[in-house]
């Protein structure tokens, strides 16, 4: 059943009855269907939603029987009992309202089906691509030439797409493999083009074992194999010395220079143009390696961009390095659509540009600020030990928050209205009317800056985003020298002085996670945004599969959360044009290091009866027998939990593997990064302690040498401590010691207290499991400590049989 939100001022409609809106009516510039978009309505969503809230309606009694319950324990009890038992009562009521947050949202999901190929060659739009990268380092250079090569190969009118590349540490190194890629792209993307090969990285398209593949598309369908084969061979030949060029480069003096003798945080702005734009006619090309005399050699326009640094100014990280792309593209090239990717996330599916495009041209897309496309990545290890891949919030909470106003922006994969980013009204909120967004752009200098030729780009990409026909035209590109120079002018580190950029306009300052705050201040202002799942993955990137480098990115996300929520962005503070739901999405988003707190104390509990034997706290000791009331509210919870699971996993395509990879890291997570993330941040708060920002290391296991890499998870058993271990290592020796003393003092024969008591702590270690296997490093490879479960669970069920045959 086909559903299109129509939102009116302080109004949500569904259309499901088929018939399209004013709205629609209005966008016919493209007639063909380019969207399919479908309510899910199966039996299993409805369920799930029926399970949701009964689980709710019991989560309401539990606690209005708990609080008399609590009442009468507190009334009676010392002082320690009383915290005790309050502790236990908000812990429980923010466990409960954690799950409400994260349940609710997800509830109205729908799924998308994108026809790319319905879209006609003429009515594709101009692109801009940003790529940032910051330290050649941890983000070696060779990864982002592949991701250059893969934006430039993409299917995508050569003169419409325009490469940015932001160098935001100013390392010649960088500059140089950036040339590299414009020199072998003139090789590399004609014969992508000729053979259609899918994925069009070299890197992965090379990889040995990987046998390329011939996309069936009528222009290619003459070629023969053993054309491709050769040309394939010459063309690995070439990237084979491509590769030992930049590392020769890595290896040599160039690594550690930047431009103007500067440093990585002290040197000028640089825009440079290495490849310049193409004429808009096909170009037949003659090559000594390849036959291209029937294929179109035109490359993308490829532009390199250092913006300027100085000491004693604030660069606001990779914000700052977007709103400075977007400056630069605006007077250059200025395309209506923006597509953003890391270093390391290359275009793994040629059609994925198109794809964002036919959810931004469809019926009702004008309303769309912006696409996100799920993140994938190579390299994990095949257990996906620390739930790299993330697939719950992708697959299962984006994917729901599609029914309502929109996905999350997160990072990279996403690809943007420019008039959204300019702080723009989408078409539903705007005066009836009004036709000329950007008349007054000129008297809002102190919004946007000074410079006379970006004011006029702005103007005319809010005017071209009100026309009905824009999407089959292209803005004026001006590559010449006057545009560089005002180019490099608008990279300056002061152009942004009391201006709104960072504030109202572009990406969003204050936080480590620009992103999310970017996307909620869009969302806030009654835009939408649409999910992109395609079949090959659209994009594919690394993540870090070593337990520190983990949990150091975990703690970026979870401190720039609580930033966001302690800043003028908080989900609370938002105006009406925010969808309600949206709204608890958002704020869970920004609360959920919090859990950390209470998360710690319960499983710190089970450490008091070891070092104390003080009566005081009888109240929670193993000799007082739960109420039956209080086993039944435990069993109904535990029983909707698992059905919600279920149903979950069932409706949204994920495994329970993924869930189940997904909750203990959770677990992970959250006794430690989370923990130290509301630290960082209350320190922030109180003193004005800055954030610490580390950078994410992207290292790809290179396969292009021939052979096969002799340990290719090698960093997944490398053990380098951190502070952020401690908690977690701590939480994990106190339930394991507690399970030791529990049978070693036969306290299971206590009741059934004792034995949930030894549940709850095999509850805990269970979920550490990950952990545990990082602290073992390589010996996890032979004495994993699954045997210890194994045994601990058996020592726990034979307690357990024993209790009830003495009942």
């Amino acid at each position: 059943m086909s559903m299109t939100y129509i939102t009116k001022k302080h109004d949500y409609v569904a259309s499901l009855d088929g018939k399209e809106s004013p709205e629609h009516e209005k966008s016919a510039s493209v007639e063909r269907l380019l969207v399919r978009t479908t309510k899910l309505t199966t039996v299993t969503i409805k369920l799930y939603r029926l399970v949701v809230f009964v689980r709710m309606i019991i989560f309401v009694l539990f606690f209005k029987w708990r609080s008399s319950t609590a009442l009468a324990m507190i009334s009676d009890g010392t002082t320690t009992v009383r915290a005790m038992w309050t502790m236990s009562i908000a812990g429980e009521l923010w466990f409960a309202l954690m799950w409400v947050l994260d349940q609710l949202p997800k509830m109205q999901p729908v799924r998308r089906t994108v026809y790319a190929t319905a879209l006609e060659e003429s009515l594709l739009p101009a692109m801009d691509v940003f790529v940032t990268t910051a330290d050649p380092e941890k983000e070696p250079p060779l990864v982002t030439v592949n991701t250059i090569l893969s934006i430039l190969a993409a299917d995508y009118p050569p003169d419409k797409l325009t490469c940015y590349v932001s160098d935001d540490g100013g390392a010649l190194l960088t500059r140089e493999a950036v040339a590299q890629a414009a020199w072998f792209a003139r090789l590399w993307v004609p014969f992508c083009r000729k053979h259609g090969v899918e994925p069009r990285n070299p890197e992965a398209y090379f990889c040995p074992g990987v046998k390329a593949r011939v996309v069936s598309r009528a222009d290619y369908r003459a070629k023969s194999w053993p054309e491709l084969a050769r040309d394939r061979r010459r063309v690995r030949r070439e990237y084979e010395e491509l590769r030992l060029r930049i590392d020769a480069l890595h290896a040599g003096d160039v690594r550690r220079q930047q431009w103007s003798r500067g440093t990585a945080e002290d040197h000028a702005g640089v825009v440079e143009v290495l490849v310049g734009p193409p004429g808009s006619t096909p170009e037949l090309g003659v090559s000594d390696l390849l036959d291209l005399g029937s294929v179109d050699v035109r490359v993308p326009a490829v532009v390199y961009m250092c913006r300027e640094k100085r000491h004693g100014r604030v660069h606001h990280r990779k914000a700052g390095a977007m709103n400075a792309l977007l400056r630069t593209s605006a007077v250059l090239s200025n395309a209506p659509f923006i597509l953003n990717l890391d270093c390391d996330h290359y275009v793994n599916n040629s059609q994925a540009l198109r794809a964002g495009v036919c959810l931004m041209l469809d019926r009702g897309g004008s309303n769309v600020a912006f696409v996100q496309f799920p993140q994938r990545f190579d390299g994990v290890d095949p257990a996906d030990r620390y739930a790299n891949h993330n697939r719950v919030f992708f697959d299962c909470t984006e994917l729901g928050l599609d029914g309502l106003q929109g996905p999350i922006y997160v990072g990279t994969g996403c690809m943007f209205r420019r008039a959204a980013l300019y702080n723009a009204d989408p078409p539903l909120w705007r005066p009836h009317g009004d036709r000329d967004a950007g008349k007054d752009v000129a008297a809002e200098a102190d919004k946007f800056g000074i410079s006379t030729p970006f004011l006029g780009s702005v103007r005319a990409a809010l005017n071209l985003n009100q026309s009905e026909q824009w999407n089959t035209t292209s803005p004026p590109r001006s590559f010449d020298g006057a545009a560089v120079g005002e180019a490099t002018a608008l990279v300056s580190c002061g152009y942004e002085d009391r201006t709104a950029w960072g504030r109202d306009i572009g990406w969003i300052y204050g936080t480590v996670t620009e992103d999310v705050a970017t996307g909620f201040c869009m969302h806030r202002r009654g835009w939408s945004s649409a999910y992109c799942a395609t079949a090959p993955d659209a994009f594919r990137g690394t993540a870090p599969i070593n337990l520190t480098d983990r949990l150091h990115q975990v703690l970026r996300w979870a401190a720039g959360s609580l930033e966001i929520f302690f800043s003028r962005n908080n989900a609370l503070l938002a105006g009406p044009r925010l969808h309600p739901l949206q709204r608890l999405a958002y704020l869970n988003t920004t609360v959920y290091p919090f859990t950390s707190i209470f998360l710690l104390l319960y499983c710190l509990l089970p450490a008091i009866p070891l070092v104390t034997r003080n009566a005081s706290t009888s109240a929670f000791s193993v000799n007082t027998p739960p109420s039956a009331t209080y086993i039944a509210f435990v069993a109904a919870l535990m029983l909707t939990l698992a059905m919600v699971a279920v149903l979950e996993v069932r409706w949204s395509g994920i495994t329970l593997g993924d869930w189940w990879r997904n909750e203990q890291f959770w677990m992970v997570s959250a006794t430690s990064a989370y923990a130290a993330a509301v630290v960082q941040v209350a320190l922030k708060v109180a003193a004005g302690k800055e954030i610490a920002f580390k950078l994410t290391s992207k290292h790809r296991a290179s396969n292009s040498g021939g052979g096969v890499v002799k340990d290719r998870f090698a960093e997944l058993y490398a053990v380098r401590w951190t502070v952020l271990m401690v908690p977690t290592a701590v939480v994990l020796a106190v339930n394991v010691t507690s399970m030791a003393a529990a049978v070693q003092e036969g306290r299971w024969r206590k009741g059934p207290a004792a034995v949930l008591a030894m549940a709850f702590n095999a509850w805990v270690v269970v979920h550490l499991y990950p952990f545990a296997l990082g602290l073992m490093g390589r010996w996890s490879k032979t004495l994993s400590p699954l045997l210890l479960l194994v045994v601990v669970f058996t020592v726990l069920s034979l307690c357990f049989v024993l209790h009830l045959h003495m009942l």
